[in-house]
């Protein structure tokens, strides 16, 4: 290496780190050289040249790999080390990527948690990739409860058919059903989650017993003979202290007393996601755990069954061989039913059909895998977006180090080795990145979490980081390490090694070169960021128009509150003397306009509904008349300011004994009752052709939302609670003329008055009921907006540090602009055309893939078009605002630039 050129390396590097990294590059290349002789020993010329070279005799293979894996790890250290100390000497650069890297892996990790938890964790039960999900879609008579899909649920003994007599299909199928307990016996009376199921139910999932026994077939005998209980572990720590001594221990379960027999497995919450009860009851205590409910005969269907397939069978094999079991069984129940024979071919037409079962009961995953899908594409896109912008920093970085490259290569270095190197300084950004990353994602997850409400039926969600995480967080390291360093690393490696050496290299057309690439860059981070603001702001105006869409009445100064008097053993004329006295104490309260009583709380997304005949109306053959109902009060539609139309309200007259009548919406009159007054016409509920409708019609109300805002209002009717005999649960409804909150502790202790062992549950406003109703909405606008704003500013930042870089590089440029007459403005504008220029290219190639994502999408919307032209207009003003603004500050340093000192300077 000639003098001027070793005095020229040491200008550019500095002496001590040159010395340094020479001689370890110098080093590296001898062991290589030394190893290459080894290698071919049973070359006599090579050996000789080896002995020659070294000293020493012939290695063996087996000490070429030992010393091949030491020169790997000992050359590996060293670009460790060495990236180390470039990224200790650039501490901006570095704390920009790692904070970068760290929000994009952050959130990408919290979202992944809740998406794992919810759609993709397997039931905690020995292979559950046997297990299935039974439905039989079709006509079912009588009773339906369901808590999704009425085809997922069957009767009691249809359930003991298709047990005992698919053994050559399942190795078992057991049943289960939801239901609330109010449990006493442990200092007080509170409300918990309850799970009646079946004797073979742990058998059949696998789970074995912390403590004690499990349920078996000797605890399904006959109805209320089984009064034992099986407590889930984590209700036996959060009450019972992991105590021993609770086995055989009595308690009063929904007015039954049972024996404790043991406790479930760690980590068992049954097959539901959102439930996790924390009692098993046998499946035979159904009558004393709902006393008010129907008996476990043929014409209530409210179990949900689940099997485990037998060894080797897939569920494709299992279908085809249930009809042969399962259309006996419809033919039994056809005779035992009565079903008419119009509905025969309908009723024997149904299947039994298998769905996975793997993830449990998928209720809750129907209605969050679409938007959990969207959040995670959006992290995604914004780690994309960190990662776009980190590359175009290192290619500005590399264009300073090509003369380093230059070098190494010069010395001997393979282009895989440099490779090497730099990726090496990419993957430290990328382990620090990730290392902020799992420290900012636990307290995200947790924000997460603690903001979903109970009704949303995602309880049981965990806020902790565990292996999973971890090794997501870490290939998403890996993965921002081949997006953002690999690439800049191979366009370094294109460097010529001579023109780099030379005075006049060619600098310039190298910076232009990576000008022009880092502004494709930022053009792709335009394009993504208008993605996800137009996506935030759909979702932000769906939120808005679900917020204010009319109701049909008025949820302000409103509160309500639940009690479940039947689970504290009250008969049904009980229960209604208990309504009537809360009634008249609450009524009596300070600040109370006035209060009512429902079934079936509003806004809950609940609700009841059954088959009606009207008076003088012809029903066409298979027309659906179901209709929606629920049992309210006097004063009902007054304290929920309903507008009555027609007739009158409910009377504290209209009781048991007094006749039957009810009050119906708009939409009930304008579909049976067209050109007739409906007023003291009749209806009854159900269908039969030797029973005359015995309802009578005394009032029309104005249309009103019931169970969901999103929902279409629909036919309904209204029941007086006191011609009722199985009301069960209640919902008070209180208009008060102060601030709602401060009304809680006067309604509790006007309940505790009554009945102090009364648990209250779902005290709140109407406000925040309605709230809670839209949580899904909420949550993805709240998220969309923050990672869209987020995509924002790190598109700013990249479109700040692309300009700068290039009036630093064009200063020279700049200079002879001015000197030649150009204006300041001039060369300001020089700059912001630029900015202009890409900023245009990227919103218009964003607004055409916005509008498709609006259409993939617009299944989540209320309302609101995924065109919707006032979004994509508000997206277009805000991007480009941030850009101008961005922009800006590159522009005013180069209309400042003073051309003297910068043709001086050059």
């Amino acid at each position: 290496m000639s003098t001027g050129l070793w005095l020229r390396v040491k200008a550019l590097f500095g002496r001590r780190r040159f010395e340094r990294d020479l001689r370890d590059e110098m080093s590296f290349h001898l062991a290589m050289r030394e190893e290459k002789l080894r290698n071919t020993a049973g070359d006599g010329n090579a050996a000789t040249s080896a002995k020659k070279e070294f000293g020493n005799p012939t290695r063996t293979s087996e000490e070429c790999r030992e010393m091949r894996s030491f020169v790997f790890f000992e050359t590996l250290w060293q670009d460790v080390r060495f990236g180390a100390r470039l990224l200790r000497r650039s501490p901006v650069f570095s704390a920009v990527a790692i904070i970068t890297l760290a929000l994009g892996i952050g959130a990408n990790t919290a979202i992944f948690s809740i998406t794992y938890q919810v759609l993709l964790q397997l039931l905690p039960v020995p292979h559950p990739e046997e297990l299935v999900v039974l439905r039989s879609p079709g006509p079912k008579q009588g009773h339906v409860s369901s808590d999704g899909d009425d085809a997922t649920s069957f009767s009691y003994p249809i359930y003991k058919d298709i047990r005992d007599r698919s053994g050559r299909v399942f190795t078992g199928v057991l049943a289960r059903y939801a239901i609330p307990l109010s449990v006493s016996g442990l200092g007080n009376t509170e409300r918990a989650t309850g799970e009646l199921v079946s004797g073979n139910y742990f058998e059949v999932l696998g789970v074995r017993p912390a403590l004690g026994r499990i349920l078996g077939s000797q605890d399904e005998t006959s109805l209320g003979a089984n009064r034992v209980a099986l407590l889930s572990y984590g209700y036996w720590t959060r009450h019972f202290g992991n105590d021993p001594a609770v086995l055989n221990k009595q308690i009063t379960v929904n007015g039954t007393l049972l024996t404790v027999v043991g406790v479930s497995q760690p980590g068992f919450t049954g097959v539901q996601i959102g439930q996790q009860p924390d009692i098993f009851i046998p499946i035979t205590m159904k009558p004393q755990m709902e006393p008010n409910s129907n008996a476990l005969d043929r014409t209530d269907h409210w179990a949900a069954l689940l099997a485990r397939l037998k060894p080797g069978l897939s569920r494709s094999e299992a279908e085809s061989a249930l009809p042969v079991i399962f259309r006996p069984i419809l033919e039994e129940d056809m005779t035992l039913e009565k079903i008419s024979p119009r509905r025969k071919d309908q009723f024997l037409a149904r299947k039994l059909l298998l769905d996975d079962g793997s993830h449990g009961r998928e209720i809750v995953q129907t209605g969050t895998r679409g938007p959990l899908i969207m959040l995670s594409a959006m992290v995604g896109l914004v780690l994309i977006i960190a990662c776009a912008n980190l590359a175009g920093l290192l290619i500005a970085r590399g264009e300073a180090r090509q003369r380093e490259i230059a070098v190494r290569l010069s010395l001997g270095a393979s282009r895989a080795r440099v490779l090497r190197l730099l990726l090496t300084e990419g993957f430290l950004l990328a382990v620090c990145g990730a290392a902020a990353g799992l420290v900012i994602a636990p307290p995200l997850l947790r924000t997460m979490v603690h903001s979903i409400p109970k009704s949303a039926g995602l309880s049981g969600l965990h806020a902790d980081l565990n292996f999973n995480l971890f090794f997501f967080a870490l290939g998403i390291s890996l993965f921002s390490v081949l997006i953002f360093a690999l690439f800049p690393a191979l366009r370094l490696l294109r460097v010529s090694v001579q023109s780099q050496l030379k005075d006049q290299s060619n600098a310039a057309s190298a910076g232009a070169a990576g000008a022009a690439l880092r502004k494709w860059l930022i053009v792709t981070q335009v394009i993504l960021t208008t993605v996800l603001l137009a996506a935030a702001g759909l979702f932000t105006r769906s939120l808005i128009n679900l917020r204010y869409v009319h109701l049909g009445f008025n949820p302000d100064h409103l509160v309500e509150f639940s009690i479940a008097p039947e689970l504290n053993g009250y008969t049904p004329a009980q229960e209604v003397q208990l309504v009537e006295r809360l009634r008249q104490n609450i009524s009596g309260l300070p600040g109370v306009r006035s209060v009512s009583a429902a079934e079936i709380p509003v806004m809950a997304d609940d609700e009841a509904s059954s088959n009606i005949t009207v008076e003088g109306y012809t029903t066409a053959e298979n027309e659906n008349t179901d209709t929606a109902r629920n049992l309210v009060g006097p004063e009902y539609f007054s304290t929920m300011n309903i507008p009555l139309l027609a007739g009158r309200e409910f009377l504290e007259s209209d009781t048991a004994t007094s006749p039957k009548v009810a009050i119906i919406n708009q939409k009930l009159v304008e579909r049976y009752f067209a050109g007739r007054d409906p007023l003291g016409q009749r209806l009854m509920l159900g269908a039969s052709n030797t029973r005359k409708p015995d309802i009578e019609i005394v009032g029309v109300v104005a249309n009103s939302k019931s169970d969901n805002p999103r929902k279409e209002i629909a036919p309904f009717m209204y029941l007086p609670y006191k011609q009722d005999p199985k009301m069960g649960h209640v919902t008070f409804y209180v208009r008060t003329t102060q601030d709602p909150a401060s009304a809680a502790n006067s309604l509790r202790a006007a309940l505790a008055a009554v009945d102090s062992a009364l648990p209250v549950y779902a005290l709140m406003t109407v406000g925040e009921r309605r709230d809670e109703s839209i949580f899904t909405e909420r949550f993805m606008a709240a998220l969309c907006a923050i990672m869209g704003l987020l995509a924002a500013v790190l598109a700013a930042i990249g479109l700040y540090g692309l300009m700068a870089y290039i009036v630093a590089r064009r200063t020279r440029e700049i200079g002879i602009r001015m000197a030649l007459g150009a204006s300041r403005s001039g060369v300001a504008w020089l700059v912001l055309s630029e900015v202009v220029r890409m900023t245009a290219i990227g919103l218009l190639v964003g607004l055409v893939c916005a509008v498709v994502v609006g259409h993939v999408i617009a299944s989540q919307l209320y309302e609101v078009s995924g065109t919707n032209p006032l979004v994509l207009m508000a997206t277009t003003c805000l991007l480009g605002t941030i850009a101008l603004l961005a922009g800006s500050l590159p522009a005013r340093r180069a209309a400042r630039v003073e051309p003297t000192i910068a043709l001086r300077y050059e």
